[in-house]
């Protein structure tokens, strides 16, 4: 299918209207000229050989009266003979005039003038054979010649007739035709009019939203399937509305994180002393009840355990409010990956968990900050090992795949992690919320896992993807992309 620009659509609709103006215009050029041409036809052509006609007529009718007058004067046979030497004169005038006509006029009147030169040079004939005889004898010839040329008289003034009202047929169609010319090139016009608004006006709703955008609504998008340079433009403005929408979501969220880990920061300083303090003492009476009070030792240690769990989530806020910038050096993923699995392979097999590396060969390096990827990585690990618990053992599969980013026929833009469990799958409801700091639906979670997960991988160039459910209302992929070294 061609595919036009929008300056060739506009050029080719005005070319349809200056062509269709420009037919309408030569039409009715040609046909005044046509008509000029009939009503030259007339003027100077029948209508002058009519006359010359009459003329030859009058002579004629004169000569007879000669002829018949029973008072025939001494100067009969002179005025007689000048009669038809004048005639004679006339009838060469007039087929010189016919041969004239015959070269300019088109193919049906040359056949019409053929026919006149045929009966002229019959006239001819005639005239030669009275000529030759004695004035007594000549009366009847003479009333034949009077007849051919009344004949031809009435054969020019029928066709003169003819020509005129094939004149006005000719000017009523030609008005007609092009009164429709005019109006089919107006029409044309408003058509082409028509269209270019059309093509325009995805820029006036193109243009409100912009308006929209720059009042802060980045979800607006406008439509963007045509192959022209507005279909181009508005892909072009909705992928910069997803990029706005992007950078505001994240600084949303740096700034949430920035606020979160100020007060995360200030409340661990507040506890962590005390709490470090308690865990001693607790320790303390712990060892004092060794040998004398079982169950007073018994609550000195759940104080001792419970104070250790509010110390590592203590650490943990305070490692969000102070997460460093990220060392970036090349990393071998795969070899990341193998490391974690030998790590927490036994952690796994005591969960029930079974555990499938597919891992791609010859993937190029990352570049990221080793220690800050492989606590995300271990925390979406254990994250899927988690959400697999109320699971029966046979249905507990985790996946581990690595490979590469990019259609196909590119080079490859990136590398992608995908962690899939076959739990009971994560409702669409809550995508946008997990990674939302402190929420959590794990018993005892902080709610900064994938908080954290997600900073530490934007702050990498990279991303997080999640898919869930997979199949059948279960499963989860978390997919982990970076960018190559």
């Amino acid at each position: 299918m061609l595919r036009l620009s929008i300056r060739s659509k506009i050029l080719l609709g005005f070319v349809v209207v200056l062509l269709t103006f420009g037919a309408a215009t030569v039409y009715g050029a040609w046909a005044v000229h046509t008509l000029g041409q009939q009503l030259r036809l007339v003027a100077l052509g029948y209508s002058n050989l009519r006359l010359e006609l009459q003329d030859q007529q009058t002579i004629q009718a004169n000569l007879q009266r000669r002829l018949l007058d029973p008072d025939k004067g001494p100067r009969l046979t002179e005025e007689v003979a000048a009669d038809r030497k004048l005639r004679r004169l006339r009838l060469e005038i007039t087929e010189q005039h016919v041969d004239e006509l015959r070269r300019n006029l088109p193919r049906e009147d040359a056949i019409f003038l053929e026919q006149v030169k045929a009966r002229l040079r019959e006239l001819s004939e005639l005239y030669s054979a009275t000529d030759s005889l004695p004035i007594p004898s000549a009366g009847e010839r003479e009333k034949k010649a009077t007849l051919l040329l009344q004949e031809l008289s009435s054969s020019l003034t029928n066709k003169v007739i003819e020509v005129v009202n094939a004149g006005s047929r000719y000017e009523a169609r030609a008005g007609l035709l092009t009164v429709a010319l005019a109006l089919a090139a107006a029409l044309c016009g408003l058509v082409v009019l028509l269209l270019v608004q059309a093509t325009l006006r995805p820029l006036r709703r193109l243009s409100e939203s912009a308006k929209e955008v720059a009042r802060g609504n980045y979800r607006e998008r406008v439509q963007a399937d045509s192959p022209d340079e507005v279909g181009a433009l508005g892909r072009e403005f909705n992928a910069m509305a997803a990029a706005l929408a992007e950078r505001e979501e994240r600084l949303r969220r740096s700034e949430q994180l920035a606020a979160v880990g100020k007060m995360a920061a200030q409340i661990t300083h507040e506890i962590r002393n005390p709490l470090t303090s308690i865990g001693l003492n607790a320790e303390l009476l712990a060892d004092d009840f060794a040998d004398n009070d079982a169950e007073a030792r018994k609550i000195a240690q759940a104080i001792v355990k419970e104070v250790d769990r509010l110390t590592d989530i203590t650490e943990q806020y305070l490692r969000f409010a102070r997460l460093p910038e990220p060392r970036l050096e090349p990393v071998e993923l795969n070899a990341m990956l193998t490391s974690l699995f030998g790590f927490l392979q036994e952690e796994l097999a005591r969960r029930g968990v079974a555990v499938t590396l597919a891992l791609v060969d010859s993937l190029p390096r990352v570049l990221a900050d080793d220690n800050q990827l492989r606590q995300v990585l271990l925390n979406l690990i254990r994250n899927a090992a988690e959400a697999m618990a109320e699971q029966p053992v046979s249905e507990r599969q985790l996946t581990i795949a690595s490979r590469r980013t990019g259609g196909a026929g590119t080079e490859p833009s990136g590398i992608a992690v995908d962690i899939i469990d076959n739990g009971p799958g994560i409702p669409k409801e809550r995508h946008r919320q997990i990674f939302e700091p402190f929420f959590t639906t794990k018993k005892g979670g902080t709610g900064l896992g994938l908080a954290l997960s997600l900073e530490v991988i934007s702050r990498h160039g990279g991303q997080i993807q999640l898919e869930s459910p997979l199949v059948a209302g279960h499963g989860t992929r978390f997919t982990v992309e970076l960018p190559t070294s």
